[in-house]
């Protein structure tokens, strides 16, 4: 079997998985609102921006701070958003393991 086989067949299975198909199914519930969609799109955005100004030594402004404490307040009340960001995680988690894995199998070859 070729990598490229392998490959393909490490994509389906991927796909074939419990956290892809959770994740999957519950992007497409977040995207039936758009008022769940455009909450998370502002959680996303306002939680990037206060990364990003943190790895920069930026200090954070109060303004962003309070936006992103009101956003999560919505969040924590928001079933499907809650469940998506779950799914979401759960998927992330496997992905990065998946490459740790392949990283892991070439990484002494570059010591």
């Amino acid at each position: 079997m070729s990598v490229y086989d392998t490959a393909t067949k490490l994509a389906s299975e991927i796909r074939s998985s419990k956290e892809y198909k959770d994740f999957v199914n519950n992007m497409k519930e977040i995207k039936s609102d758009e008022n769940n969609e455009y909450l998370l799109r502002e959680y996303k955005k306002t939680g990037y921006n206060l990364q990003y100004a943190t790895m920069n030594n930026k200090k954070m402004d109060k303004k962003s701070i309070k936006k992103m404490e009101e956003i999560q307040n919505k969040i924590r009340h928001n079933e499907k958003i809650y469940n998506y960001l779950l799914a979401e995680e759960k998927f992330n988690i496997m992905m990065d393991s998946i490459n740790k894995i392949i990283a892991q199998a070439i990484k002494e070859d570059y010591k």
